[in-house]
């Protein structure tokens, strides 16, 4: 049986560090890209942090290590970061996408490309259940890096008949994830024994994966032999209020001291449809935010 050479992207992140790991048993070769070096070196793993300027760059890379996978998860990962810095966003998720894709269409030997796009490219989800066609409405800049990568590459997928799947990922937590996220934020307020106060109701509620689940969705697509479309929305199995949150947080970290505002200063983002992604690829989530909690707290510990 030959085995893939995969590329993965931000390599050293919340979601790509796990895929690594995932990923050594069933590949080849693994090279990661990523200024921070991924720690947990395998033989057939090869970290790459030096900056990579253009499609030559890139085209380099995939023709010297022979990739045929490419697992796109780096960037500036979240609407909270390097926001004086706009751009640094662009060149980051957005030009650094696109010479990617484009030195992949040249190199003509990818056969699977995971993009992992985000709920903010859709913007404010006031409605529930809503399908892929829902339309991009973003709200900061980050969401429109996603909303814009999203796009050109359904072009790349449709124009150039590239095997492309655009994962639209809910907010991803879990216990990698450096970045301010609201449950990373009660967690480690109770584990530092610290107040918060939280900018909403407690009834508020927010459409949560667990990195796991997200690992095992990537797994899943990047191996998918069957047909598929080029667009999936991917979030948990649940739509928990905050007050649930806090709720199950409480149960492994004690005297919580959390208090909700009497008005939501953040948008509404709906649970949208998970049945194109359960049919096609015959994925569905495995952790309920009782479980992801869980897990996320006995491995902080």
């Amino acid at each position: 049986m030959n085995l893939d050479n995969i590329l993965i992207t931000g390599s050293s992140g919340l979601v790509g560090a796990p895929l690594v790991a995932k990923l050594l048993n069933k590949s080849n070769l693994i090279i990661g890209i990523d200024p921070v070096i991924n720690s947990e070196i395998e033989e057939n793993y090869k970290h790459i942090s030096i900056p990579l300027k253009n499609v030559d760059d890139f085209a380099s890379i995939l023709k010297k290590y022979d990739i045929t996978k490419i697992i796109h998860t780096g960037g500036i990962s979240g609407p909270m970061l390097a926001n004086e810095k706009p751009n640094l966003i662009i060149e980051n998720n957005i030009f650094f996408t696109m010479n990617l894709i484009e030195a992949a269409r040249i190199f003509k030997k990818i056969n699977r490309f995971i993009f992992c796009s985000s709920i903010s490219a859709y913007g404010e989800l006031s409605e529930s259940n809503t399908t892929e066609d829902y339309h991009f409405a973003p709200e900061n800049l980050y969401g429109a890096t996603k909303a814009s990568c999203d796009l050109l590459l359904k072009k790349y997928y449709e124009n150039y008949e590239m095997d492309i799947i655009s994962l639209r990922l809910s907010t991803i937590y879990g216990y990698r994830r450096s970045t301010s996220c609201f449950i990373n934020d009660i967690i480690n307020s109770g584990i530092k024994n610290k107040k918060i106060k939280l900018p909403f109701k407690s009834e508020f509620c927010w459409p949560y994966v667990y990195v796991d689940d997200v690992v095992l969705c990537i797994e899943k697509c990047l191996f998918h032999a069957k047909e598929h479309f080029y667009d999936y929305n991917v979030s948990g199995p649940d739509f928990p209020s905050y007050d649930k949150i806090v709720n199950e947080v409480s149960k492994h970290i004690g005297n919580l001291q959390v208090s909700f505002s009497n008005h939501n200063s953040v948008s509404d983002r709906k649970l949208f449809s998970l049945k194109k992604i359960k049919n096609d690829i015959q994925w569905e989530p495995e952790y309920s935010i009782e479980r992801g909690i869980k897990d996320y707290i006995d491995n902080l510990t």
